[in-house]
């Protein structure tokens, strides 16, 4: 499995994070096109006007004329209006299942980590596509450490490297003894969890908890909650 963003159609726009305002990326698509206003206008079915006065100082266009223009013109990268990344045109091709997005800006670690999913943009990130896997996915971290390696059962491990597939829960529904993974100040974190001595702590265990003893977080320290749809190993040769 590659780790590459998907394919993209080379147009000579920089993948690099741009400082300019989302209507000044819609002039560039305008322009490449050889579109006008009034096509823009017409067929994404915003208001008169919209675009012009969003090029005034200290303006700029909202976020549901983006989508609005967006949903007219699949060809247009919602990265790249929305946050000036990647490429302006995206590839047309589409694989024929489902696609997840894959936040690789973040590693999950067995264990406290760095960095939250839950202030992530779906819509930045690049997408993966993997046949078989579960419809309710929401979107795909990468694990990495080894407390989460089950010497009973191996097949339930999650091994370093391994594309995990999560699906974002309500953080007061979930099942004592499965496996999930929590956003916490610290990082996100797999971990079993277990209620805890009182009703204001959880427990976290591992499945290596030989060499990974268990912990007890706040349940006010969880800032979100995602159950494992599936985990995809990754071997490197």
């Amino acid at each position: 499995m590659s780790d590459t963003k998907p394919p993209v159609a080379h147009t000579g726009i920089s993948s690099q994070a741009t400082p300019q305002r989302r209507i000044d990326r819609l002039d560039r698509y305008i322009a490449f096109k050889g579109y006008n206003d009034n096509k823009i206008t017409k067929e994404s079915g915003i208001s008169v006007g919209t675009l012009g006065k969003s090029r005034k100082e200290g303006k700029d266009i909202t976020g549901r004329t983006c989508e609005a223009i967006l949903a007219r013109y699949p060809e247009l990268s919602r990265a790249w209006l929305m946050e000036g990344i990647g490429e302006m045109i995206i590839d047309q091709t589409k694989p024929d299942f489902t696609t997840f997005p894959y936040i690789e800006d973040i590693t999950a670690e067995c264990g406290p980590a760095a960095g939250t999913f839950d202030a992530a943009s779906f819509s930045k990130h690049p997408r993966l596509g993997v046949p078989g896997v579960p419809r309710d996915t929401d979107f795909f971290i990468r694990a990495q450490g080894f407390s989460m390696l089950n010497p009973d059962s191996p097949e339930l491990s999650i091994p370093p490297g391994a594309l995990v597939g999560l699906a974002r829960i309500n953080g007061n529904i979930v099942r004592w003894g499965e496996t999930y993974a929590l956003a916490t100040p610290d990082g996100i974190m797999l971990k079993r969890v277990f209620p805890g001595e009182d009703k204001d702590k959880i427990r976290c265990v591992s499945y290596n908890s030989t060499e990974y003893p268990e912990f007890t977080i706040d349940r006010s320290d969880i800032r979100d909650v995602a159950r494992i749809t599936c985990v995809i190993p990754v071997y490197v040769r």
